[in-house]
């Protein structure tokens, strides 16, 4: 399956996955439940992908003045909201493997430091200290990472994001 990002600019092949769904805020919305949701969520045979995906660097973005900053705090609090929300949607559908939730993030002047940072100051707001010494894992990683850096990982390459070609 081929999911195409909000702004119709960028889209994720789920094909290698068993199971996957854009259809978070929809189902969320048609049950009349406010919750935050991810983009995306893909299954494989070893663990749960809940992908968050934002882009501050194409011209949707940009004609919107929509100046994207992601390490704004309401912005970090949002994407571990996000990960909290989504979890319920995964009971509901029964879904019971390892959770990675990943935050591909594109802005200008990013790189390997400030996604770093990101990454770091967003960990302290998912379940991981609650979870040190619990038998019961909610998240198992959390990464942030550029489309490149996602796309070239031997994991995550498994389900591209590409642009879309509307020539």
């Amino acid at each position: 399956m081929i999911y195409i990002e909000e702004k119709g600019v960028y889209q994720i092949d789920c094909s290698y996955a068993i199971w996957s769904t854009d259809q978070m805020q929809n189902d969320y919305r048609n049950a009349k439940v406010q919750l935050s949701d991810v983009d995306f969520i893909a299954e494989t045979a070893n663990n749960i992908y809940l992908v968050e995906y934002k882009n501050g660097n194409i011209d949707a973005a940009i004609a919107h003045g929509a100046n994207f900053d992601p390490s704004e705090d309401k912005i970090k609090v949002k994407i571990a909201k996000k990960f909290y929300d989504s979890i319920h949607y995964l009971m509901v559908k029964n879904k019971n493997k390892p959770i990675k939730y990943i935050f591909i993030v594109e802005y200008p002047n990013a790189d390997v430091t400030t996604r770093k940072m990101l990454r770091e100051e967003i960990s302290r707001k998912l379940p991981f200290k609650l979870q040190a010494n619990q038998p019961g894992q909610l998240i198992n990683d959390f990464e942030v990472l550029s489309i490149d850096e996602w796309n070239s990982h031997e994991e995550y390459s498994k389900l591209p994001l590409t642009p879309i070609n509307n020539s």
